[in-house]
């Protein structure tokens, strides 16, 4: 007997010490891998980013916002945010990833607001241990589909009551009456109404869980935010400002209670997943007494009342994990900048890239009235506005330039560059860019500075309209609020602009029958054109390159 008992004892002591080093081993390989993804780019081919779920933090909380704040979805599209925003997305957790999404949208004004990420962004820089235990408990939150919607979740938390609360309790009561009475007087007809009972509230039960798993998910989702923002705290103090820290003790105070009621679900819930028969079975045994939608609903009722510091939590906890992602982005790059901000219209760069180019070429530029790019096709004129414009969102959003040195206002970006027809709305690409247009009209008559990117205007009709209604059109932005960039291949309508513009372009060398870029800015109007070299450098027939050379003579001899 006694040698049965001492090896059971050493079983458990065995699989006690199996569980432990596991559990290390996970631990060390998780930091280790933590450790050395910091500063890298991420294999962007590889991954599948679900933009729609990174949305939905940014979707509920943008009525908050002025709309001259805010990088509309004309512009976001353009500049292809979403790819900006995949390579510099290295969050471990929901909350990270839709804090991190949300910020490259939101332009603000508020520089203090700017400070603050980041000194939690150089902070997280310069301390590797803390850097990596708070990965270590993000980690945790990890990145289930359900946690996506706890901000949506809180957001409708009205309508996540239980509307059969009341029959709950009448079938818990009703149990419990026949089970004490059932004991007591020990009838056998109530025995069996006790059992008749015990199968209603069962079958209820069973066929109400199902509905409800969601919604318990969801619970155990802000339990495990608000225990990680708990942990977390310690670890981030030094970077936050005291009045940040107060808030932060107030609201993880205020959330304690909810923490412990959901524990008893949660439990459950682990219960459940083990698979264990006995564990199963004791699971609906308790949940024939409808303890857990009880709980749930005052769990629920609970949080009505402490929404704002579960949602303040959330943000704390996304915060940490987006300046970490952001430090982590510039560690990743050539070099960059923290961008100096004027209260004049002034833009001016020194070795400005774009951040998805794998080998850019930097530019300089000041700029000091608004500009007109030409060049060639290929040459970089689009590429060129992309990097102002994506750099500007980004200085104003993270704080972070892609360049030796920037000095900015602060801006509302808008551009119109990659304009397409509608075929669902029916909206020609004309109809589509003078909308696009008109926005940049409407924009530009505020107090806020806009800059506006365009690319190619008003191509979609006719050469003499194009040029009359380009002119038009740019000659009153250029009279407004804004900073103007905008690339044509009319050359003649860079002409007619250049008393009150600036004129730059791109230009390419021809050898060999061959086109090489520079990708390099220079002063002036375009001299050169490439679009029949380029036919001939694609290998299209002779007899075409030659046609299209002698019809070319001809227009320009007739204009």
């Amino acid at each position: 007997m006694q040698f049965a008992v001492i090896m059971v004892i050493v079983i458990i002591i065995l699989f006690a010490f199996g569980w432990v080093c596991e559990v290390k081993s996970f631990r060390q390989n998780l930091r280790n891998k933590i450790r050395a993804s910091y500063g890298q780019k991420p294999d962007m081919k590889s991954q599948v980013p679900d933009y729609k779920n990174a949305a939905i933090y940014y979707n509920l909380t943008k009525k908050d916002f002025p709309a001259d704040e805010l990088v509309d979805e004309i512009t976001w599209e353009d500049l292809e945010m979403d790819r900006v925003f995949q390579r510099m997305n290295g969050t471990v957790s929901c909350a990270g990833e839709q804090l991190l999404y949300g910020w490259l949208h939101h332009l603000p004004k508020d520089r203090e607001l700017l400070l603050q990420r980041e000194k939690k962004i150089q902070y997280f820089d310069r301390h590797l241990k803390e850097r990596e235990k708070s990965l270590l408990l993000l980690y945790s939150l990890r990145k289930d589909p359900v946690n996506y919607y706890l901000p949506e979740y809180m957001e409708q938390l009205e309508f996540q009551k239980i509307p059969f609360l009341l029959l709950c309790k009448l079938l818990l009561c009703s149990l419990i009456i026949m089970v004490l009475c059932a004991v007591l007087t020990k009838s056998t007809l109530l025995v069996t109404l006790a059992g008749i009972q015990f199968l209603i509230n069962l079958t209820v039960y069973a066929f109400c869980k199902t509905k409800y798993e969601i919604q318990m998910e969801a619970l155990y989702g802000i339990v495990r935010t608000v225990k990680t923002a708990n942990t977390i705290f310690p670890f981030c103090q030094e970077a936050m400002g005291r009045e940040e820290a107060r808030k932060v003790t107030e609201r993880l105070k205020s959330l304690k209670d909810i923490s412990r009621m959901v524990l008893f679900l949660e439990q459950k819930k682990q219960v459940r997943m083990s698979g264990d028969m006995i564990a199963l079975a004791g699971d609906y045994l308790t949940g024939a007494f409808m303890w857990d939608f009880i709980l749930y609903d005052r769990t629920v009722r609970l949080l009505l009342q402490k929404n704002t510091s579960f949602l303040g939590l959330y943000r704390f906890v996304g915060e940490i994990d987006a300046c970490i992602s952001i430090a982590s982005f510039r560690k990743s790059l050539d070099f960059y900048c923290v961008p100096e901000f004027t209260s004049e219209r002034i833009l001016e760069a020194e070795r400005i890239y774009h951040p998805l180019l794998a080998h850019a070429v930097p530019n300089d530029f000041r700029l000091r009235r608004n500009i007109v790019l030409t060049g060639s096709n290929a040459s970089g004129k689009s590429t060129f506005i992309k990097a102002v414009a994506v750099n500007l969102i980004l200085g104003q959003s993270i704080h972070t330039c892609m360049a030796r040195k920037i000095n900015m206002p602060n801006i509302l970006v808008l551009t119109s560059m990659a304009v397409r027809d509608d075929v669902l709305s029916g909206e020609s690409y004309y109809i589509r860019e003078i909308r696009y247009l008109k926005r940049m009209l409407e924009r530009s008559m505020g107090e806020h500075p806009v800059f506006c990117g365009i690319d190619e205007i008003l191509r979609g009709t006719n050469t003499a309209e194009r040029i009359g209604a380009s002119l038009s059109v740019l000659s009153y932005l250029n009279k407004r609020n804004c900073i103007l960039m905008t690339a044509t291949h009319d050359l003649e309508l860079a002409e007619a602009l250049s008393e009150n513009f600036e004129n730059y372009h791109f230009c390419e060398n021809v050898a060999d029958g061959d086109v090489l870029f520079d990708y390099k800015l220079h002063r002036g109007i375009s001299k050169t054109r490439n679009a029949l070299c380029l036919l001939k450098t694609m290998g299209f027939p002779e007899e075409i390159v030659q046609e299209a050379e002698r019809r070319c003579k001809s227009v320009n001899k007739a204009i």
